[in-house]
């Protein structure tokens, strides 16, 4: 009983520091919607839908609206495409790290901000081609871009926003050749992700 006292003293010490301090600990969950955009119209890709989960680290100083955003997010993302007659998909995971700044206005328990900075990513699945053609994609293991968006906060707490990510660096690449609609050999064809996500976040 009193370790347990002085563990929730200690805790309560820490965590009253923290929020004068102007430091918040969040936990964030969404949902994604990932489209890849390539270097030929050969392939054909449509949306692909997954999620988003993990910690977030507000850092700033009180009464100033500027905020340092940092996250670390499981982040499950995907390709889906048509080559000819034929669909394929194909399900990745990702560790997302998100660093933004983060502009927030509003009066009372109700606010709202902007957002944006850049991001560098992680792939964390274990097959690195698409399945089915085995080759033809290769998932890169590192990427970058940049973030931009914006949502409401309310009662301090919760916050629900919307991001566009914006890759900047390859995600995709082959080494074979591929027809364009025009009959052009494409070889060692390109494609760079994009995605809007809508997530809530909920800070202690």
């Amino acid at each position: 009983m009193k370790k347990i006292t002085i563990f929730l003293a200690v805790f309560s010490i820490v965590f009253i520091s923290s929020v004068q301090a102007g430091i918040r600990l969040g936990v964030k969950a969404g949902v994604n919607l990932a489209n890849a955009s390539f270097s030929t119209d050969a392939v054909r890709t449509s949306n692909f839908t997954g999620f988003q989960v993990g910690p977030v680290l507000e850092l700033g100083i009180p009464l100033i609206p500027v905020k340092l955003d940092v996250a670390a997010l499981y982040s499950q993302q995907g390709l889906k495409f048509k080559l000819g007659d034929t669909d394929f998909e194909e399900k990745e995971s990702k560790l997302d790290v998100p660093v933004n700044l983060k502009f927030k206005f509003g009066v009372g328990i109700i606010g709202a901000f902007l957002a944006a900075g850049p991001y560098v990513s992680f792939d964390l699945s274990k097959s690195q081609t698409v399945s089915g053609i085995p080759d033809m994609f290769k998932n890169k293991d590192f990427g970058a871009g940049i973030n931009v968006g914006g949502g409401i906060e309310l009662l301090r707490h919760l916050q629900v926003s919307a991001n566009y990510k914006i890759g900047l660096t390859d995600d995709y690449k082959s080494t074979v050749e591929l027809s364009d609609p025009t009959g052009i050999l494409m070889e060692g064809f390109k494609g760079k992700t994009r995605v809007w996500s809508i997530a809530a976040t909920y800070f202690f």
